[in-house]
């Protein structure tokens, strides 16, 4: 049996409520409902019934939710006690939170939705991202402001000192693949629609990127915190992009359940210490 099965009536059976439930769980209501129709038909019984505005276990109910509830606990204090978190980090973040302890930094997706839906069925503990929710079931902290710069190599035979509009289009481009909120990275960045650049190279790593523009004419794109890390080992120049974009601000999200975890407070806050000096 499907164990999200029984976590989802165990939510249904303690607030009587597909609604709540559905908010706590982070699941649409619809989706609770097939799933309790889904319990329902491997135990061969009905285990809600309609009474005034909301729904009220039968026997049955009563019955499973006695049986399943120490289980349950068991298998959560079992998942809980996991000697490390698993945290989905930004690429460009990474190399700063690698020395911290109890953890297992994993690059997150490239696809924001597997990052919800990570979080949402706590597959993994903690997203650092430049995402945002809405969702009730999550916590969303402001960790870090940051901006987009692009560089080149030193010895580039066009670019030396800046970087002006039309240069910047002129020239050629690395692209990062990472989409956020269905649009590349610096359309993302921008309040007006940007003309398209000449992408010559798409790449899933910033580290990649950066790598090839050290050997290549092509522009690379970064945030400037990983830039001034990289940049004087790659033999690459950093640049203000000319154009006018957002603030890059990375977030930590996290299910709600975990607020007062001590383990995760715990990592939370060398996370925290552990931020690069804000530009």
């Amino acid at each position: 049996m499907d164990l999200n099965l029984l976590t989802t009536f165990q939510a249904v059976f303690k607030h009587r409520s597909i609604t709540v439930a559905s908010d706590e769980l982070d699941l649409t209501q619809p989706a609770v409902s097939a799933a309790i129709r889904r319990l329902e038909a491997v135990v061969g019984k009905t285990l809600f019934v309609r009474e005034g505005r909301g729904i009220a276990p039968t026997g049955a109910a009563i019955s499973l939710a006695n049986k399943i509830e120490d289980p349950l606990n068991v298998i959560t204090s079992v998942a809980e006690s996991n000697d490390k978190l698993n945290v989905y980090c930004t690429e460009s973040m990474l190399p700063f939170f690698a020395n911290i302890e109890g953890v297992n930094f994993i690059e997150a997706p490239l696809d924001e939705e597997f990052l919800f839906d990570a979080l949402t069925t706590q597959k993994v503990d903690l997203v650092i991202d430049v995402i945002s929710s809405k969702r009730h079931s999550l916590v969303e902290e402001e960790l870090f402001v940051d901006e987009a710069v692009c560089l080149t190599r030193k010895d580039h035979p066009r670019i030396s000192d800046s970087i002006s509009y039309e240069q910047y289009f002129d020239e050629k481009h690395i692209a990062l693949k990472l989409r956020r909120s269905e649009m590349n990275t610096i359309d993302f960045l921008s309040d007006k629609p940007i003309k398209p650049r000449t992408v010559i190279i798409e790449t899933s790593s910033i580290s990649s990127m950066l790598m090839l523009a050290s050997s290549t004419d092509y522009i690379a794109s970064s945030t400037r915190s990983l830039a001034k890390l990289l940049a004087p080992q790659l033999g690459l120049n950093i640049y203000p992009i000319p154009l006018d974009l957002q603030p890059i601000t990375f977030r930590m999200l996290f299910h709600r359940r975990y607020a007062k975890d001590e383990q995760h407070q715990t990592v939370r806050e060398a996370i925290k210490s552990a931020l690069p000096v804000s530009i």
